[in-house]
């Protein structure tokens, strides 16, 4: 999380935090302990982070199959 209170959504898969939105914060370093976890039912209420979702799940399909 930034140090102004805003959140990325990033993923975590063992002790690495993929965090595709991170830029965002330029220089800041950001800290990925102890953040709750946000589960898809409650990320996905806004629609247009569902669609943000499909479209790059669709995009990173496509780049897999080069």
């Amino acid at each position: 999380m930034g140090a102004c209170g805003c959140g990325s959504c990033y993923n975590v898969i063992g002790d690495c935090a993929f965090d595709l939105t991170s830029e965002q914060f330029g220089d800041e370093v950001l800290n990925y302990n102890d953040n709750p976890e946000q589960f898809r039912e409650v990320h996905f209420a806004k629609e247009e982070k569902r669609q943000r979702y499909e479209y790059l799940k669709k995009e990173l399909k496509e780049q897999q199959n080069k």
